[in-house]
């Protein structure tokens, strides 16, 4: 099926912007501070939404090639705006990055992993930040901590 719709179909090259059954990785790294990269990756997806053809053959780059990019994108959006629902609930008291692991990720995160959780946590810390749901403090140890409003 997939190869016929490649015939009639124009095909989407979305790398690790679209993946079929994960999100990607949006991770705040510590050269760009103040930069909110989930709050661009969800721009990004309203502009997919705009820009490509909901019946377009997505091409990821991890998984099998998949039609209904639209869906997908919608589920995503869903998927992490609901992470940001439940970490801002989380932070009914001042929370470290490492606290926050359980809310946002399904599973154990290992050393291998650590990296990138790290990363995906302070930018979804940050995207709330940004809109206004919790604020960051540093405690008297230096460490970050954040708080809902």
């Amino acid at each position: 099926e997939v190869i016929l719709k490649l015939a009639s179909n124009p095909c989407f090259i979305a790398g690790d912007q679209v993946l079929p059954r994960i999100s990607p990785n949006v991770s705040l790294g510590i050269t760009e501070p103040d930069s909110d990269p989930l709050g661009e990756w969800f721009d990004s997806i309203a502009k997919l939404k705009r820009e490509v053809p909901a019946d377009v053959l997505t091409l990821p780059g991890h998984g099998d090639p998949f039609l209904n990019l639209h869906i997908r994108l919608d589920a995503m959006d869903r998927e992490h705006r609901g992470r940001l629902d439940e970490l801002e609930a989380f932070l009914d008291e001042p929370r470290r990055v490492v606290d926050c692991f359980g809310r946002l990720f399904r599973r154990a995160i290992g050393q291998e992993v650590l990296g990138m959780a790290t990363g995906e946590a302070i930018a979804h810390l940050k995207r709330l930040e940004v809109e206004g749901r919790a604020v960051r403090e540093t405690d008297g140890d230096g460490t970050w901590r954040w708080r809902a409003i």
